[in-house]
C-alpha cells in the first residue's frame, strides 16, 4: 500500500483505498490539511485534485458507500435536502470545478482514507461493532451511547459527529444506525 501523507491519521491506512503509483504522486502534490491551506496552495492543489479524481473515477476505486455519501441526499443531514455534491451545484459550482474548490478537500480525504478520527477511536468503535451483520435494532441505542461516551473520553466534541457517521458507514452499519450514532455524538455538550 502507498504511504499516506503525514496529515492523515495512521489508523486511516486500514480504510485507505489502494492507490496506483501515479495517483500517489498526485496525492503527494496535494495539501489535504485545510488549516495549512493558503490561497496559493489551494490554486496549486486544483490540477492534482482533478487528475486524481479522474483516475479514481475511471478505475472505480472509491468505495461505493463513500460515493453514496457524496451523491445521496439521504446521507446528508443538513437543512437543505441535497447531496453533498448537490450543495456545490446549488452554489453554482459544477463538474470539474467542484474538484478544484478548496472545500472539496475534506471529501477527497474521506474518499481516500475514511473517517478522520483518532486511531484509538477507530479501533475501539470497530471492536465494539464487530460483525455488522449481527447488529439488530436493539443494539442501536447502546452503540450510539457508546460512541458518544468514546467521543467524550477522547476529548472530541460535537463536531466529530459527522466523522463518526462516516466511520459507521465504513464499518458496514446501516444508514439509520449510522444516523443514530451521528445524532448521539452531536449531543455532546
Amino acid at each position: 500500500m502507498i504511504e499516506t501523507p503525514s496529515s492523515v491519521n495512521p489508523s486511516s491506512r486500514e480504510y485507505a483505498i489502494q492507490l496506483t503509483g501515479a495517483e500517489a504522486a498526485l496525492l503527494a502534490q496535494i495539501e489535504l490539511d485545510m488549516g495549512k491551506l493558503k490561497f496559493e496552495s489551494a490554486q496549486s492543489n486544483a490540477p492534482a485534485v482533478v487528475a486524481l479524481m479522474k483516475s479514481l473515477e475511471e478505475r472505480k476505486a472509491i468505495p461505493e458507500i463513500r460515493l453514496r455519501y457524496w451523491l445521496d441526499p439521504d446521507l446528508n443531514h443538513g437543512r437543505i435536502k441535497s447531496s453533498h455534491k448537490g450543495l456545490f451545484e446549488r452554489n453554482g459550482t459544477k463538474g470539474q470545478e467542484i474538484f478544484e474548490h478548496p472545500h472539496f478537500l475534506p471529501y477527497l480525504r474521506y474518499f481516500l482514507f475514511g473517517a478522520d478520527l483518532p486511531p484509538s477511536v477507530i479501533s475501539t468503535m470497530k471492536e465494539r461493532v464487530g460483525n455488522p451483520a449481527w447488529i439488530s435494532s436493539s443494539d442501536i441505542l447502546p452503540i450510539a451511547k457508546f460512541a458518544r461516551m468514546l467521543a467524550r473520553q477522547s476529548g472530541l466534541d460535537q463536531n466529530a459527529a459527522e466523522e463518526f457517521f462516516k466511520l459507521a458507514l465504513d464499518l458496514g452499519l446501516p444508514e439509520y444506525t449510522a444516523g443514530a450514532i451521528r445524532k448521539a455524538v452531536h449531543q455532546i455538550r
